[in-house]
């Protein structure tokens, strides 16, 4: 019965969702897989990004999957800007006979155990490399041996064990019972410690290394006996900029916030190395290591080397080009997310060890140097204000936490200050959607984009040109196959269509592509929102055929409401209007005015529109 009800097993990190009408099938990579491994907090599990491909892999693509936690993942900038995308733009700039295809499996608030499981479910998938960018939640991530899942203190083989007895229907259910309250209030952060203090001598420390070592080889021996090559990189964390974290208290010179201080004063007394010798040991010294410490980096080259497989020694890649020695605010935008130039300097590192490859892996190293340089890089991939101002909000946000704000005030005043900074700058709408934006709870999936929210309120001011690039970038920070990928498509054209007074082959084409999507979800039973029938609908209307999306307009009206439904009755009033139905467009126009309370008014202007005849003007502007 409990199985019946949805409890039980572990569902597929990456999974078939279906076949396409050219008979390959689609396949995804699953945002709420991972939920079974959150145990203790059921309500709030970390989560990768939706990304889709196909099977069997096209040919001449090289299928790439990059593997870790939320740092690989890319998290805080947008999808078009993490480390998978600069590293798929890098390759396919530098190779021209294959195509690059970067599959990023970053999964936020994991420690490595989980991903033993993710990297069995992705070898299914026909992979030609796996990097391996893991480590940073060794303490704090789900089955980390800090963590509120603090199942990480058991060994190797015991951790199988347990994943095995907790994926029993009524042991997930108990759980869900006993865990499933959410503290409101408390970021996922929090959420994950377990302990508040895990001292230097901490057997917790060696068990993390050990479980790191343990099941990073487990997840190199998968991918060499399926004869697929991998790059292991060590993690980078913010060692010269984040004071520690921790609360210890004392004042003896091995204390991690006395020796960070000391880094501070030798490194600007310009004694570079013995900054970063005291900026290291502050950071394992820390009491709250959040971030990569000696030990588990150790084990991050020795299971590399164990294993004969090539390293990537990021960590030490940002060091040496750090000026004080150790990683800091430049390379690292809080604990040990990268920054913008981060995720493209890492990227670049990891194309410059496939310089040595044999093969079709191999990097020409003339084509590698030739290419433009990151922050031009950063341009050609979306980097925008807004998306500048999305990471610093959300950075602000992150060190407004407690034990954050109450180690690292400055991070949250740099923060804080360069946000003002922005808003400042905005018109009132912009700013006004920028706010609402921060009211908004991610989900699995991740959080609608800025870009969209303010490409709306500058189409509302009827500025397409303005608009249209923030819709472009929007559509590529979102999954395709998703409601949201089809709203930005639309708008991106609807934009395309004012701007020239029509639809280039091309682009009707590109909304062909978009309905394709649109009718393979609704297939499948995708549609919850009904915003996949409007959006296919009004990718019809761009293409002209105005009999074929009344269907689908009607479809989504029940599920429609306030500004929505209004926007959608346009959209329909339209159709019936170009296809001759006046009748239909009247009493749909007449049962706005009656029955949509404070939206009559804009009723009203409709119907007189269809009474003029001035049927080209009944559009949607951005709602």
């Amino acid at each position: 019965m409990l199985r019946l009800a949805g409890w039980g097993g572990y569902p597929a990190f990456l999974r078939e969702a279906g076949r396409l009408p050219s008979g390959e099938m689609l396949c995804l990579v699953e945002p709420a897989a991972s939920k079974p491994y959150f145990f203790a907090n059921p309500n709030r599990p970390g989560y990768a990004e939706q990304t889709t491909f196909l099977m069997p892999k096209p040919a001449g693509t090289v299928r790439i999957f990059l593997v870790g936690e939320s740092a690989a993942k890319g998290y805080p900038q947008p999808r078009n800007l993490s480390m998978a995308s600069f590293l798929q733009e890098i390759l396919n700039t530098a190779w021209t006979d294959r195509k690059a295809e970067v599959i990023s499996l970053g999964t936020t608030a994991v420690a490595s155990f989980p991903l033993v499981y993710l990297v069995r479910d992705a070898l299914k998938f026909d992979p030609d490399l796996f990097i391996f960018y893991t480590g940073n939640n060794e303490f704090f991530g789900a089955y980390g041996t800090g963590s509120i899942n603090a199942a990480g203190t058991l060994p190797p083989g015991a951790l199988r064990v347990l994943r095995a007895l907790r994926g029993l229907a009524i042991v997930q259910a108990l759980g869900e019972w006993r865990y499933g309250k959410t503290e409101e209030g408390l970021t996922l952060l929090e959420e994950m410690i377990g302990r508040a203090s895990i001292l230097a001598d901490s057997p917790l420390r060696s068990a993390a290394a050990r479980n790191l070592a343990a099941h990073l080889g487990a997840m190199l021996d998968q991918v060499k006996a399926a004869g697929v090559p991998a790059i292991v990189c060590t993690t980078a964390g913010n060692e010269s900029g984040l004071a520690p974290l921790g609360s210890e208290e004392g004042s003896n010179p091995g204390h991690a916030r006395n020796r960070f201080l000391q880094g501070r004063a030798l490194a600007a007394a310009d004694d570079r190395d013995g900054a970063r010798k005291a900026f290291l040991e502050a950071r394992d010294l820390d009491t709250l290591p959040w971030r990569p410490v000696s030990q588990t980096e150790v084990a991050i080259r020795a299971a590399a080397r164990k294993k004969n497989v090539v390293l990537c020694d990021i960590a030490e890649i940002f060091r040496g080009e750090s000026p004080d020695g150790a990683t800091g605010w430049d390379l690292v935008d809080d604990h040990v997310h990268l920054s913008l130039r981060g995720q493209a300097r890492a990227a670049r590192a990891i194309v410059e060890a496939m310089t040595a490859w044999p093969g079709a892996l191999r990097v020409d190293a003339e084509a590698l140097a030739s290419l433009p340089d990151d922050t031009a890089l950063a341009r050609r991939l979306g980097a925008n204000v807004y998306d500048e101002y999305r990471v610093n909000h959300t950075l602000r946000v992150l060190f407004g936490v407690p034990f954050m704000k109450r180690s690292n005030p400055e991070a949250l005043t740099r923060y804080d200050r360069a946000c003002r900074k922005a808003e400042a700058q905005m018109s009132p709408g912009v700013l006004a959607a920028a706010r609402e934006w921060q009211t908004m709870r991610p989900h699995a999936g991740g959080l609608r984009p800025i870009t969209a929210m303010i490409g709306r309120v500058l189409l509302r001011e009827n500025k397409p040109a303005e608009a249209l690039p923030l819709y472009e970038i929007a559509s590529r920070q979102v999954p395709e196959y998703t409601s949201w990928y089809l709203e930005y498509m639309y708008f991106s054209l609807a934009c395309r269509e004012k701007l020239a007074g029509g639809l280039s082959a091309d682009e009707r084409e590109t909304a062909a592509r978009a309905i394709a999507q649109g009718n393979f979800l609704l297939a499948h039973g995708d549609s919850k929102t009904g915003l996949t029938e409007r959006y296919v609908g009004r990718l019809h209307q761009l293409r002209g055929e105005w009999a074929e999306a009344i269907p689908l307009l009607l479809a989504a009206r029940p599920r429609m409401n306030a500004e929505d439904l209004v926007a959608c009755d346009q959209a329909l009033m339209l159709s019936y209007s170009k296809t001759g139905q006046i009748a239909e467009a009247f009493a749909l126009a007449d049962d706005g005015i009656r029955n949509s309370g404070r939206f009559a008014e804009i009723y009203r202007k409709l119907r007189a529109e269809i009474e003029r005849g001035a049927t080209g003007s009944v559009s949607e502007s951005g709602n």
